[in-house]
């Protein structure tokens, strides 16, 4: 009987494999996508036979013991808006939504609203707030400074209209992913610092171009054929041990 509970635990442990490879796949294309990674842990272990330098001890299986985030860097892709931008290195853009939570992410594809103030697709402003003047062009430096070109009287003046901060965590692999492309800030990703762009280990900000997802789909393909594989063989574990019980059963008639 200890077969079975041991290869289902390998079918249940491949199957959310599969899974998450799923929706790292789903997400190739997102923006500013972090793909996951599954971890894994052997079972409690039995003793069998006597103590002493002859015990052997049989384990019961496996499991998902967590499942991390990659904040590797994703392909750079241009861009013709100058509302979009990237972080080439470390941190996050902070923004807030519109019920007032600061939220952090990777996916620097912004807009302007109705009132000229940059966000993100969603809606959620960019922090600190940058409000683009109307007919004015964004330009924005590697250090986050940001200004727009306004056309006035036949020439184009610009203006300066704020510093992008960027947000750093010592452990950004334990932000929580709220959907949106969008993470909120965890007691286990330490201490969130807010700092300018190129300064104290964060990423320059780069213009008319957006980080891509990180996801390899090849990798992830080969991901895929090695869990489904795993699953059969678990399977085949458990009918293996079902014959097994038949054949002992049939032993007493």
């Amino acid at each position: 009987m200890r077969a079975l509970y041991t290869a289902a635990s390998g079918m249940t442990a491949n199957q959310l494999k599969i899974e998450n490879i799923a929706n790292n796949i789903a997400n190739a294309s997102t923006s500013g996508f972090k793909k996951v990674r599954e971890s894994y842990e052997d079972l409690v272990y039995q003793q069998v036979g006597s103590s002493g330098t002859d015990a052997m001890q049989i384990g019961s299986g496996t499991r998902v013991s967590s499942l991390s985030r990659d904040f590797s860097t994703g392909d750079t892709l241009a861009s013709s808006s100058d509302t979009d931008m990237l972080i080439d290195g470390s941190g996050f853009f902070i923004v807030e939504t519109v019920g007032g939570e600061t939220l952090y992410t990777r996916d620097g594809h912004f807009r302007t609203d109705a009132d000229g103030r940059l966000t993100t697709q969603s809606g959620a402003l960019v922090s600190p707030g940058i409000q683009v003047p109307e007919g004015g062009t964004l330009v924005i430096g590697s250090d986050g400074s940001i200004s727009a070109d306004v056309p006035t009287s036949g020439a184009v003046e610009r203006v300066s209209i704020g510093t992008l901060e960027i947000a750093t965590f010592q452990n950004p692999e334990a932000l929580e992913a709220v959907g949106g492309n969008l993470f909120r800030a965890t007691p286990g990703a330490g201490d969130v610092a807010r700092n300018t762009p190129g300064q104290d280990g964060t990423g320059q900000v780069l213009q008319y171009a957006t980080e891509g997802s990180n996801v390899d789909v090849a990798e992830e393909m080969i991901n895929m054929i090695t869990a489904q594989r795993g699953y059969e063989l678990s399977s085949k574990v458990i009918q293996a041990a079902d014959e097994m019980l038949q054949t002992a059963v049939g032993l007493r008639r």
